[in-house]
């Protein structure tokens, strides 16, 4: 089970890696500033989805509805903070900071998972059909 809950948050979480990488590093060539804002908003974005993943997924495992929604609200909620607080340090302790970048990637990094999904959902239809 532990093996199957890392490949789900993985499976997600590599990608937004990936992307967090590649954007930073393009950035290199206009400001390195941006650069290291960008990985900055990508960061926050990663880890924020990682922490919500793991506990949507751990609760997932229990096959008691009133756990997993409990667990999916505390995880949201746990998320937004941890996403707030994680703007405010950055804010406070990167100096200077391109706030156009750092937002951004953050966005695009946050985004990349529904874009995960719906690269996954033919194959999902796929597996339905021949059960």
């Amino acid at each position: 089970m532990q093996k199957d809950l890392l490949n789900r948050v993985l499976a997600y979480v590599i990608p937004q890696l990936i992307l967090t990488v590649v954007v930073s590093a393009l950035l290199i060539f206009i400001s390195l500033t941006a650069a290291y804002s960008a990985l900055a908003g990508g960061l926050i974005a990663i880890v924020t989805s990682t922490w919500f993943a793991l506990k949507v997924f751990t609760a997932r495992q229990t096959k008691e509805p009133a756990v997993e929604l409990r667990s999916f609200y505390w995880a949201e909620i746990n998320k937004i903070i941890l996403t707030g607080a994680m703007f405010v340090a950055v804010f406070v302790l990167i100096k200077p900071v391109n706030g156009a970048a750092l937002l951004a990637v953050y966005f695009l990094v946050y985004i990349t998972p529904v874009v995960v999904d719906v690269i996954k959902q033919p194959k999902r239809r796929r597996e339905t059909k021949e059960n």
